[in-house]
């Protein structure tokens, strides 16, 4: 099969199919049909094309979308009609345009083509032998299929997605998981909320099908947070912003209280929001007897707004109460393992039954509900569970600490992270264990699996980027750069730390070391799918100030030679935010070494030509350069670029009438992508991971893609 995707190769076959082979005898143009089936067969490796001159004389077209491909079909069809019969001989050929056959193969941009000439005397032996290699290749298997990934490696990548603001990208990793029965169906929900969330869609959440269900669940305190956060963004902010009371009161009884109370529980997650703070505090309000909840309120007024002033007084119980006993306390913490989902509500649990007696632990065992909880606290009892990243770091290197990543993805959102971050000690903690973790294969191995978490997690500092965090977020893209994750892809999290080190400012060493680092990550051959992650480092060192212009230069300058050799291979947009680059930077292509015109056609200018599409940034040079791309390789297509604080009546417009709409996700303010969602309904939505232009034009190419 050639092309993208099915309906694409589909599409090609139907276009093929309109060329007649009248000129050839019956059975030959029967056998001809047959062969352009191989356009469309998935276990073939490319395609044979049948093409009748002008002269009458046969020849076949043969392509394949990989070289790993070629390499597969090659081989065959020399063995099975090779120079005995026909022409071929096993080697490429480029093909030859104007001819209208020719242009519909080239449309599907080949890794590799060849043309096999058929003499007329052997035409009818040399069809059937290429059916024979056809029948036979499909019913061979695969052996360049990849082994299957770990369940822990798609939920990486998952988050890494969702670091960037890849929603594409993470949905589909969503549908694979769901497709190949990875994890039940109540873990799927939550990572959809998680999903949902990323992009504030909280009406998406809760109109989820179950939603009710969820809020009853056993949940982990990350995935309570955004259901509360949801409720309070779906039914209750815009009265309470108002400071309507008589409205909001009345709002919680009827539409939020019922799926909230099962959620309200203490501690507090520690990833709660604003709305889920003010959830407590309506609940609070409400009903005056949660003391429990009027304490934990306490200190909270920035965030509780006027609710803080009608919530009953804090009084702690009159009295002191009794100290509670070991085994309350080992009760009371295996309830709250049962009823939440957390790493740390283990590790207290599992601290609290190290406390007691043999006979104590045995009156626990013989009761529920914490039989049950107890089998699930066994099989963890061994493995001294992590409660903060320099823990987990440190047990990396233990073999039997198989739940590593897990433990690591749920950290993420449960470990503090703003006391550790302004503290110098904690901080050197950190980064001590980073650079001992790496002194071990092992330890080395699930540090770069779980660098997507780690950047999630120093994502959730308020101060996000701070300088007192430059050596974490340093050692970090090191790791990225040497460690073993780097063979499997290069996370898209890498270019938040990049933008985190340059927003935070370094001097000229942890500069030159900076741009060492983002060199090794993009290796000294980068292929296609690198290019536009690339483009978007470049961009974020345009932006920065260079406490050393000259190093910045000699960068920029090598990464755009090193896109140069595969210039010819970039799609059009790539090709136009490369020359968009170049032109910023005072350069030209010719300067790269790139001949003008060079590239071969695609369909991205055909598909985007006539349409109107929308970009929504507040960096308005970077809109401005991606409208300019866009027209530059497609006249027709009307670009409107808005920056628009809030919702208006152009930004209405736009929404509701452009083609596609892009929106950089990085460089929005929250009023207006909610107002965007909101009038947009189901019309294309597309979110840029970037700030700069290559973004947007990225998340148009992979929407058209």
């Amino acid at each position: 099969m050639i092309g993208a995707d099915i309906e694409t190769a589909r599409t090609m076959a139907r276009d093929l199919s309109t060329f007649e082979f009248s000129a050839l005898e019956p059975a030959a143009a029967e056998l001809c049909t047959k062969l352009i089936e191989t356009v469309i067969d998935p276990s073939f490796p490319g395609a044979i094309i049948p093409n009748v001159d002008a002269t009458g004389d046969l020849r076949l077209i043969l392509a394949a979308p990989t070289m790993t491909a070629w390499r597969r079909l090659s081989p065959v069809l020399r063995a099975f009609a090779g120079p005995t019969l026909t022409s071929f001989d096993g080697l490429l050929e480029p093909l030859s345009h104007g001819d209208p056959v020719v242009e519909i193969v080239m449309h599907s941009q080949p890794a590799a083509t060849g043309v096999m000439r058929l003499p007329t005397k052997n035409r009818l032996s040399a069809l059937r032998a290429l059916l024979q290699a056809r029948d036979m290749l499909g019913r061979a298997p695969n052996l360049q299929r990849a082994a299957p990934e770990p369940t822990s490696w798609l939920l990486a990548r998952f988050q890494d997605y969702l670091n960037v603001g890849r929603r594409d990208a993470a949905t589909d990793i969503l549908a694979r998981i769901k497709s190949e029965l990875r994890l039940d169906s109540l873990n799927l929900k939550f990572l959809e909320v998680q999903l949902l969330a990323t992009f504030s869609d909280w009406t998406g959440i809760v109109g989820l099908p179950g939603f009710a269900n969820l809020c009853l669940a056993r949940r982990s305190p990350a995935v309570t947070a955004l259901l509360l956060e949801a409720l309070y963004r779906v039914h209750l902010a815009d009265p309470f912003d108002a400071g309507d009371a008589s409205e909001t009161r009345p709002l919680y009884e009827a539409a939020v209280r019922p799926f909230a109370q099962p959620m309200l529980s203490l501690p507090a997650p520690m990833t709660l929001k604003e709305g889920g703070w003010r959830i407590y505090g309506l609940e609070s309000w409400i009903a005056p007897s949660r003391t429990d909840i009027a304490l934990a309120l306490v200190n909270r007024q920035d965030v509780l707004g006027w609710i803080s002033h009608r919530l009953p007084a804090a009084v702690p119980a009159a009295g002191l109460a009794p100290e509670p006993t070991p085994l309350d306390s080992a009760r009371s913490a295996l309830v709250q393992v049962d009823a939440v989902e957390s790493v740390d509500a283990v590790a207290a649990a599992l601290a609290a039954l190290a406390k007691l007696t043999s006979e104590e632990l045995a009156r626990l065992r013989g009761a529920e509900p914490f039989r049950s909880t107890l089998q699930v606290t066994d099989q963890l009892a061994e493995i001294d569970l992590p409660t903060s990243w320099t823990e987990w770091l440190a047990k990396t290197a233990d073999p039997s600490f198989t739940t590593a990543l897990d433990i690591a993805r749920k950290g993420k959102d449960e470990w503090t992270i703003e006391a550790g971050a302004g503290d110098p000690v904690a901080v050197q903690a950190l980064a001590s264990a980073l650079d001992h973790a790496q002194s071990n294969a092992l330890a080395t191995e699930r540090t770069g699996q779980a660098l997507p978490f780690l950047v999630a997690w120093l994502q959730r500092d308020p101060d996000f980027p701070r300088s007192a965090m430059t050596p974490i977020y340093a050692s970090l893209l090191t790791l990225f750069a040497l460690g073993p994750a780097r063979g499997r892809g290069t996370y898209d999290s890498s270019q938040i730390l990049v933008s985190a080190l340059l927003t935070a400012g370094l001097d000229v060493k942890a500069y030159k070391a900076l741009i060492a680092d983002i060199e090794e990550l993009a290796g000294d051959g980068f292929g296609v799918d690198m290019v536009y992650w690339v483009l978007e480092i470049t961009e974020e060192f345009m932006r920065a100030s260079a406490p050393d212009v000259d190093a910045r230069e000699s960068f920029l300058h090598g990464v755009l030679a090193h896109i140069a050799p595969i210039y010819a291979r970039l799609t059009s947009l790539q090709r136009a935010a490369m020359g968009r680059l170049a032109q910023e930077l005072g350069w030209t292509l010719q300067s790269l070494g790139i001949s003008a015109g060079i590239g071969e056609p695609d369909d991205f200018s055909s598909r985007i030509q006539g349409l109107r599409i929308a970009i929504y940034s507040l960096t308005e040079a970077a809109s401005r350069q991606a409208k300019a791309a866009i027209e530059e390789i497609a006249p027709t297509a009307i670009v409107d670029c808005n920056a628009d604080h809030g919702g208006t009546a152009r930004l209405r417009a736009l929404a509701e009438n452009a083609d596609l709409f892009v929106m950089t996700w990085l460089s929005a303010k929250h009023a207006a992508t909610d107002f965007i969602r909101e009038h947009r309904a189901n019309r294309p939505l597309l979110y840029a991971q970037g700030r700069g232009f290559s973004s947007i034009l990225r998340a148009i190419e992979d929407h058209l893609s």
